[in-house]
């Protein structure tokens, strides 16, 4: 789940039926009683938490709204991988773009949110060739594990920042001990002003993948704005040419770095005895700035004459 790296126009996730009035939103309540809301929005349905939009499906013939999901989908390259794992699930979104683009894949998705799995398999059943499994993603890469996976994809947000057990040199071996020798591991991490965490995690890559990219924006990069950044990592070299060729006109203007010594620079690696959360988001306040249409609306509304 994306905790901050939509571009502005993929932001607001609220509705308005014909009246010009706001859909309601569905609870959803969590098993540590925390709750988010799934909203209908257009052709599909956008899941908020602490009003950010971490998930959405929509019709699986259209790019994924999300720009996180349409990274996460180019880092994979020309070719999608035949066997996949995906730890971190919410609404399957990028598994349910795999599987539209290649429906002979194999997926499996870890998720640890007993109610999230409930909600899709009630609501949002996953597409065939998805299998889902509940319980800690951490785990599940620590178990014996045979070597054959085409990609790993890490997109886990708790209270919408990485947990220290998804950041860590010992995570990223273990989901390396997953993967084929060329396989490749994609990571949905986030980008603050300072950088200090992005850096940090790419020279945790570093010491354990031979090849290392990163797509980002430009103003996130430079430390305009805080954004996502989705981390690819592999032992084989990266499909440079199909990454790029994915993100060509897309509206985010992400854009892929491979040569990332300077931006590293004497940053450390991470290790499990740091604990490092992933920095908080610090974002515009799109929840205001809704709250103010819905009133512009309701005020147009009482002008109007009537018929």
């Amino acid at each position: 789940m994306s905790p901050s790296g939509e571009t502005p126009a993929d932001q607001p996730a609220t509705a308005y039926g014909p009246d010009g009035g706001q859909d309601a939103a569905e609870q959803v309540t969590f098993s540590d009683g925390s709750r988010a809301e799934l909203i209908r929005d257009g052709e599909g349905w956008t899941l908020r938490i602490d009003g950010i939009r971490q998930a959405h499906v929509g019709p699986v013939h259209q790019p994924p709204e999300l720009t996180s999901v349409r990274w996460m989908l180019a880092a994979l390259g020309d070719a999608l991988p035949a066997r996949s794992a995906h730890l971190g699930g919410s609404l399957l979104t990028l598994p349910r773009a795999i599987a539209a683009r290649r429906p002979d894949a194999e997926q499996v998705v870890v998720e640890l949110e007993p109610a999230l799995v409930t909600l899709v398999e009630s609501r949002f059943p996953p597409p065939p060739g998805v299998r889902i499994e509940v319980g800690d993603a951490r785990s599940w890469l620590e178990a014996p594990t045979a070597g054959d996976l085409d990609a790993v994809v890490l997109d886990i947000f708790a209270a919408n920042r990485i947990p220290p057990a998804f950041t860590s040199l010992e995570c990223f071996a273990a989901a390396q001990k997953t993967l084929r020798p060329a396989g490749v591991l994609v990571i949905n991490s986030v980008a603050g002003p300072q950088l200090e965490f992005t850096r940090r995690e790419i020279a945790t890559l570093r010491e354990l993948f031979d090849h290392v990219g990163m797509i980002i924006q430009g103003s996130v990069l430079h430390g305009a704005r805080f954004g996502n950044a989705t981390l690819i990592a592999s032992d084989a070299p990266l499909d440079v040419a199909g990454i790029q060729a994915n993100l060509a006109g897309d509206s985010s203007k992400g854009v892929l770095l491979t040569d990332l010594g300077e931006i590293v620079g004497d940053a450390a690696a991470m290790t499990d005895a740091d604990a490092m959360w992933s920095p908080a988001p610090n974002l515009p306040d799109y929840e205001g700035a809704l709250t103010a249409i819905d009133a512009m609306r309701a005020m147009v509304r009482e002008l109007k004459p009537p018929r």
